[in-house]
């Protein structure tokens, strides 16, 4: 999927008092933490920094809206379950993530969600899951950074995510060698369809 027309098209917070949604298609990402979420936002849509990048964790706090083709949504929301945030901060974000989700749930047509794949998934991305899982939206599980393990530390890793999550589809990505690009790109593609 070659998506050539593609720009940000807003910013939604909790307090914002213009939330308007119609009902465009959607790509919703969720996340734990530093996945190299906006790296991969940025390689699908072949743009070098349409989204902002950052060496520091958590700094999207917002819903933040890419218009694609004029038809659809792709949608980058703030990290889940970060403890080191100051509780209140962590609640709205952690608030926000399943309010958004609850109110565009017909028009969600999948879930990407990502998990470092050096680390093992954490009690926070369990939750997310069963939560995805609870209000019924298809999900698939993106294992990042997995140009940075060899190939039998990185097929451990997509054997135990398997497990851990019921056996769902599992796809290790790289944005930086590509691995996974295009089966990513077809998914998302035919999920639009």
């Amino acid at each position: 999927m070659k998506l050539a027309d593609v720009k940000f098209y807003k910013s939604i917070w909790l307090k914002s008092d213009e939330i308007y949604f119609d009902d465009k298609k959607e790509i919703v990402f969720v996340w734990r933490s530093n996945m190299w979420k906006s790296s991969l936002l940025n390689t699908i849509f072949q743009k070098k920094d349409l989204v902002k990048t950052s060496s520091k964790p958590w700094k999207t706090r917002l819903a933040n809206l890419f218009l694609v083709e004029n038809k659809y949504y792709f949608t980058d929301l703030p990290g889940y379950g970060f403890a080191k945030l100051w509780k209140e901060l962590r609640e709205e974000l952690d608030w926000l993530i399943s309010w958004y989700l609850e109110e565009r749930k017909n028009s969600i047509k999948k879930v990407v969600m990502l998990i470092d794949s050096r680390l093992w998934p954490q009690d926070s991305d369990f939750e997310m899951y069963q939560y995805i899982l609870d209000l019924e939206l298809p999900v698939l599980i993106v294992l990042s950074k997995s140009d940075r393990l060899s190939k039998s530390e990185l097929k451990k890793s997509e054997n135990y995510a398997k497990q851990k999550f019921f056996w769902q589809e599992i796809l290790p990505i790289s944005s930086k060698t590509k691995l996974g690009i295009s089966e990513l790109e077809k998914i998302l593609k035919n999920c639009l369809n």
